[in-house]
């Protein structure tokens, strides 16, 4: 395999503070490689510097995957202008080749410069074998960190820009200049490579981490094997997998870069890959998480009420949390996450005054009806469920009822938010709806949301950080955060940006055994395990009973869209479904719809439940990756531009 490479720039490293050992320590500026690798000491903090260019996946602005595609919108262009919210504007088309958005190639307009990131890693694994003070067996162990970052760097941009250069080694400063040009490789020779690095890597790495408080987030072989279970799903997809309609994209050597024969080996390379990262996954003690009431409850809480807990706390429990096998420490979710962008204003009616909160981070219309009814299945297939009256009003019943947890007593609100599954519920506050927090030991007595003008939640209670559509996504919402008594008081319970979690890989492998053998008892197994932990039978049962298609889940191609429709539930809002829906090559289709939101500043029930079009947008086939800046091209002739830009 080819190996191209780039020169080494000894730069400032990057700062950093914090008390957290592992991720918040980043080395002071160096001005020589032997000061750098001097002592184990020295050579930790390159190691730090190496993990601190994981991109941030809680930093709102330039995660492309929270707001590039079609979970979340903002209220206004007027508060939310492109130069802080590049990803917003990559979702209205302002995508370009002067000045790209979320520039990871050269690290500008949002983007970090990831090839200076696989610099830093070179550097690291030419230099870390000099360090005395350390024994080989810790030497490797680094050493094999780094080899995984750097793959998996490289399977960033992969995913953004697609051919990408293959950076494996620095070239030394005084390199022939007509060397230093790099070009695309192929698709497959990139996966290739990331996979070989990794499965490198592997043998020298530690199985779990030893010391939690200070090895969290460090790669590990569960993190390696499943995140190459990812990786092989990726490339076993449709975009690079028998994708023609790139099929006269040649580098300057004449090499096609995109293979357009399938190959079904992928998906089976895939699926093998799944299944062992599982297997070691479960070795180790991961396992779906349940929510566990505490014994301050008065009442012993409604079944729903734990199913929708178990998904929150999924997400959110930092501690002791057996379904969470990779996150980045670097990117916590604190107020300015959790307060004012996902979680509603004045959620807390005895503190409407206090604007800690605001929620402007806003779930589509369109993401919300993807979630299922109560009976497990879409909404439009479920023949006892009023698809066509979705959008009529509907009175919640007073007093005992099956909706007095989810819904208010007595409140109007849209049939659209009756009798859907307690993932709806779990991941979605809304005009009329309930929110359970620790501080209530009754769940009967969870807050009631009413986002009506002159409501608790109403977006006029905020100028700028209220939710433009008239949701939030409570799933991303600790419920372990305090609202105080003074303004601005919040308290929250930070969690780490969730890379990987066993939830995912059940459902990659689910999808990847699907695709090489076709409907079996085994993808059953793994997605039924996913819908048991949320109340909901299991998928055959399901269509069998309630589906206006019974026979859905008993063909490849039926099943195939109830696992693309399982993961855009199981991982709404969790940065998946925007990559998901490229590597499946749906977006054509899926986000050239407009985004919907209610009419939110209208008083009656009648005018708020009024459906707006928030957005009319338009993907084409060359949005499915970044362009690479002109001024980029100018500079190396021998890079070709992204296909059709």
């Amino acid at each position: 395999m080819k190996k191209i490479t780039t020169i080494i720039l000894v730069s400032g490293l990057l700062f950093g503070s914090g008390c957290d050992k592992f991720m918040d320590i980043v080395p002071d500026n160096v001005a020589e490689l032997e000061q750098a690798f001097s002592s184990r000491a020295m050579a930790e903090r390159f190691l730090f510097t190496c993990y601190s260019w994981i991109p941030r996946g809680n930093d709102l602005s330039t995660n492309a995957a929270l707001l590039a595609g079609d979970e979340f919108w903002l209220n206004s262009t007027t508060n939310f202008g492109q130069g802080g919210w590049p990803n917003w504007y990559i979702a209205m088309g302002a995508q370009n080749t002067h000045s790209p958005l979320l520039n990871y190639w050269d690290g500008n307009n949002g983007g970090m410069a990831l090839w200076r990131g696989i610099r830093e890693c070179n550097i690291f694994l030419e230099n870390i074998h000099n360090v005395q003070e350390m024994n080989e067996t810790e030497k490797n162990r680094w050493a094999a960190e780094v080899s995984f970052l750097k793959a998996y760097f490289h399977y960033y941009l992969l995913r953004m820009y697609g051919p990408i250069p293959i950076v494996d080694e620095n070239i030394p400063v005084f390199e022939d200049p007509d060397n230093v040009h790099y070009e695309r490789q192929p698709v497959d020779d990139v996966f290739a490579y990331i996979v070989s690095t990794i499965d490198e890597a592997l043998p020298a790495l530690m199985e779990d981490v030893m010391i939690p408080v200070e090895e969290t987030g460090r790669v590990t072989q569960i993190v390696a094997k499943a995140m190459k279970a990812e990786i092989l799903v990726t490339a076993a997809s449709p975009l690079f997998n028998g994708n023609t309609d790139y099929a006269s994209y040649h580098n300057a050597a004449g090499q096609p870069l995109f293979n357009s024969t399938f190959s079904m080996e992928k998906w089976e390379l895939a699926a093998n890959a799944c299944l062992e990262a599982i297997e070691v996954a479960h070795a180790a003690g991961k396992a779906l998480y349940r929510w566990t009431p505490p014994s301050n409850m008065l009442t012993p809480p409604q079944q729903s009420t734990i199913n929708q807990m178990s998904i929150r706390q999924a997400v959110t429990e930092r501690q002791n949390n057996p379904e969470s096998i990779w996150v980045n420490n670097r990117s916590s979710a604190f107020q300015s996450q959790q307060g004012s962008a996902f979680m509603p204003r004045s959620v807390d009616p005895d503190r409407i005054a206090n604007n800690a909160t605001g929620g402007y981070m806003a779930p589509t219309l369109n993401i919300v009806e993807k979630f299922y009814s109560k009976n497990g299945v879409p909404i439009e297939e479920d023949y006892t469920y009023d698809y066509a009256n979705r959008f009529e009003l509907r009175e919640v019943p007073l007093g005992d009822s099956p909706y007095q947890y989810n819904l208010m007593p007595g409140y109007t609100t849209v049939g659209l938010h009756f009798d859907r599954e307690d993932r709806f519920y779990g991941s979605l506050s809304f005009d009329g709806g309930r929110y359970f927090m620790s501080n209530h030991n009754d769940d009967l007595l969870a807050w009631s949301t009413n986002s009506r003008p002159g409501g608790n939640t109403a977006a006029t209670n905020s100028p700028t950080n209220y939710s433009g559509t008239g949701y939030t996504p409570k799933k991303l919402v600790s419920y372990f955060n305090a609202i105080g008594q003074q303004q601005g008081a919040f308290t929250p319970y930070a969690y780490p940006f969730v890379m990987m979690r066993l939830g995912n890989l059940y459902l990659l492998y689910a999808e990847a055994l699907n695709e090489v053998y076709g409907p079996s008892d085994e993808v059953f197994y793994y997605l039924d395990a996913i819908r048991e932990r949320s109340g909901l039978r299991g998928i055959q049962e399901s269509w069998s009973d309630y589906s206006i298609y019974p026979d859905k889940p008993n063909t490849k191609e039926g099943l195939r869209e109830i696992i693309r429709r399982e993961r855009t539930i199981e991982l709404a809002f969790e940065s998946h479904r925007f990559w998901d829906v490229r590597r499946w090559k749906t977006a054509q289709t899926e986000w050239n719809t407009p985004i919907f939101g209610w009419d939110i500043l209208q008083t009656t029930p009648q005018t708020y439940y009024r459906r707006v079009v928030m957005y009319s947008r338009s993907f084409t086939l060359r949005d499915y990756f970044w362009p690479i800046s002109i001024n980029e091209l100018r500079r190396n002739d021998k890079l070709l531009q992204a296909p059709l830009w």
